[in-house]
């Protein structure tokens, strides 16, 4: 008996590890070439908007996320003063809402894309969301 519960409870370990992060599961990232940002920089950012939409977007499921180098250029100048921070970026989502229209705040059951999230950072620091939408 004690062996087949601790089977259980590996399966349920293994479930939750491989499907627990429904948000996250399927998302396609595209990260390109950039004249500003590593690779791993811009996943850092994904990673910080992604928590967010995880914890602030219940019933949603994001299906792309991209780095949009030209969308930098503006961040840099517009929203690094507007935030007094060293580096702005601008990262762009597509996203699918339930019938609830996610918490009640989105249409339902409705594509959203091209959604905006803006972060910043200061120095080699940590990614601050700041704001997302249109």
């Amino acid at each position: 008996i004690l062996g087949a519960v601790l089977l259980a409870a590996v399966v349920v370990g293994v479930i939750a590890v491989c499907f627990g992060n429904g948000a996250r599961s399927g998302v396609k990232r595209e990260i390109g070439a950039s004249d500003y940002y590593s690779q791993e920089e811009i996943s850092a950012a994904m990673d910080t908007a992604q928590e967010y939409f995880d914890d602030h977007f219940p019933g949603c499921v994001m299906t792309s996320f991209r780095y949009d180098e030209e969308s930098v250029r503006e961040a840099e100048s517009e929203y690094a003063d507007e935030y007094q921070a060293d580096q702005a970026v601008i990262l762009l989502s597509d996203f699918q809402t339930d019938k609830h229209g996610g918490d009640g705040s989105l249409n339902p059951n409705e594509i959203y894309q091209d959604w905006q999230w803006v972060l910043v950072r200061s120095g080699n620091g940590d990614w601050t969301l700041k704001t997302c939408g249109y």
